[in-house]
């Protein structure tokens, strides 16, 4: 088999501030060791794009050393310009919701000397898209539908204080997205979910070959995360309480939840000890949840350039994410568990990630007084946090690296020939 990897983000071994760059990597470098074939990447770029960096460079010279071939990156061209909203309304088309799709030639030429017989699309939903008739089997590796996004959106705007004639517009635009998107999603031959949430969604609504598929990330430092991790200021427990861009949805929704529902919970919980919840990410809150998160206990940090030490000197990395009606997967939980982190979180973050079991690898509560309990108690018992952190590190070195993922990719591929 020759498989072709396509995406706009360049691929890294490591990344300080996004997850898909690292991801990208781990996948190419496990294909490319797996596959009885040929692996290529051909990398998007759309006007306006960041240049190439030396990063990029480093990163595609350690994969074509692994055996990946490096097509030319294709720059493509402006798209058209958005119609307006009624328009689309009216008569919506894939074009007004992915404009980039009017390129979708464009990447088959460009591509045809590899000869490819199968495309992977990881985690890039306007390439989906754009490739969704490329030739041959087409793999989706994918996550958080594009009208779920959508609608998030919506909700948020409206509540902020947004006009009832845009948000209804939004709605509308969701509501018209979806069979659009859908359509695409059935074009794939397989589409591996990293949510199993949403893999339900999809073969709900028509997809033969949707299934839940582990996210992947890096083991860092192996086993020596144990050596790594710094003993707690016994004073005042620190919490990792978020990382990643403050203003993205699941963030924006999770710290809402933190700071209105979870903090006074905290304080009744802790009973008195001294305990700070540390958010790590670049940006500035929504205005819709600035206020919650104005509390002497929560520390906004903003970038932080070794997120890896912030989390292993954090007796507990505590994510509210999925507490919201906006449940998706997420790498974080690996993170964490790469680095022997005592994971505290909603219990439905098992909805999109089954392999979080509570009291075995991580703790989940179904409410704040839940969780706040559950946080309280792991900062009193040394013993349990390193018991979960050994079994949270365990679950993810046999489940979510690169090369125990990738198999299932391949052989699916073959399956659909």
């Amino acid at each position: 088999m020759k498989l072709l990897v396509t995406n706009p983000i360049a691929p890294r071994r490591a990344h300080a501030v996004n997850a898909a760059p690292v991801v990208i990597f781990q996948l190419l470098a496990a294909l490319a060791g797996q596959l009885d074939g040929q692996v290529g990447f051909l990398r998007l770029r759309r006007p306006g794009d960041p240049p190439p960096d030396q990063d990029d460079a480093a990163g595609a010279a350690e994969l074509a050393a692994l055996g990946v071939t490096l097509l030319p990156t294709l720059e493509l061209p402006a798209p058209p310009a958005r119609r307006r909203t009624l328009k689309i309304l009216a008569a919506p088309t894939l074009a007004d919701f992915y404009p980039d799709t009017a390129a979708a030639r464009l990447v088959e030429a460009h591509a045809a000397g590899f000869a490819a017989d199968a495309l992977l699309v990881p985690w890039s939903e306007w390439t989906t898209a754009l490739c969704a008739d490329f030739p041959g089997r087409k793999f989706a590796y994918y996550g958080n539908p594009d009208p779920k996004n959508w609608r998030a959106q919506a909700e948020l705007f409206r509540r902020a204080g947004g006009s009832l004639p845009h948000y209804l517009a939004q709605r509308g635009l969701a509501r018209r997205l979806e069979p659009l998107h859908l359509e695409v999603m059935r074009r794939y031959d397989v589409h591996g979910n990293v949510a199993a949430n949403d893999a339900d969604y999809y073969r709900a609504r028509g997809h033969p070959n949707a299934f839940y598929l582990q996210n992947v990330w890096i083991d860092r430092f192996g086993e020596e995360w144990r050596r790594l991790r710094r003993p707690p200021d016994n004073a005042t427990t620190v919490i990792v309480g978020s990382v990643g861009k403050v203003r993205g949805t699941a963030n924006t929704l999770g710290l809402e939840i933190l700071g209105r529902d979870l903090l006074p919970e905290l304080r009744r919980s802790f009973g008195g000890r001294g305990f700070e919840v540390h958010v790590l990410g670049s940006g500035q809150p929504h205005p819709l949840i600035a206020a919650h998160l104005q509390a002497p206990e929560i520390k906004l940090r903003g970038f932080v350039p070794d997120i890896d030490a912030e989390i292993l000197a954090a007796p507990i990395f505590l994510c509210m994410n999925n507490a919201s009606s906006y449940k998706v997967g997420h790498t974080r939980y690996l993170h964490a568990w790469s680095l022997g982190a005592c994971v505290v979180a909603h219990a439905d973050a098992a909805l999109s990630m089954p392999e979080m079991r509570h009291g075995e690898n991580c703790l989940l509560g179904g409410s704040a007084a839940e969780i706040a309990a559950l946080v309280a108690k792991a900062a009193g018992d040394a013993g349990l946090r390193g018991r979960l952190g050994e079994a949270g590190y365990e679950t993810f070195r046999t489940t979510f690296l690169a090369p125990l993922v990738a198999p299932s990719i391949v052989q699916r591929l073959a399956a659909a020939a």
